[in-house]
């Protein structure tokens, strides 16, 4: 009987841990949002632990990155825009008819 709970618990635990695995590979900017909350939410906690769990799952900023304060826009952090496409190196795409035979 123990041997089936421990073994549910391992699928348990290995599931969990794909779906936040797959989460943060689809979802990386939504799963940067509530890691910040989330330790945000723990930095206000009374208890000592808490507080640091939530200092070390706050997620790090790269405030010394190239392309951050300037218009460039690196786009890691979330709060530069993206960088304007490069001018005149944009050539339309044309479709020609087959000869017909």
């Amino acid at each position: 009987m123990s041997y089936a709970i421990f073994q549910y618990a391992a699928i348990a635990l290995i599931l969990a841990w794909s779906l936040g695995f797959a989460a943060q590979r689809l979802f990386p900017h939504r799963c940067r949002a509530v890691q910040a909350q989330l330790a945000q939410h723990l930095t206000t906690s009374p208890h000592a632990a808490l507080r640091a769990l939530g200092a070390k799952l706050a997620p790090q900023q790269t405030a010394s990155g190239a392309g951050c304060g300037n218009d460039e826009g690196c786009s890691t952090c979330g709060t530069c825009s993206p960088a304007p496409p490069p001018a005149g190196n944009v050539h339309p795409l044309v479709f020609h008819p087959r000869p017909k035979r």
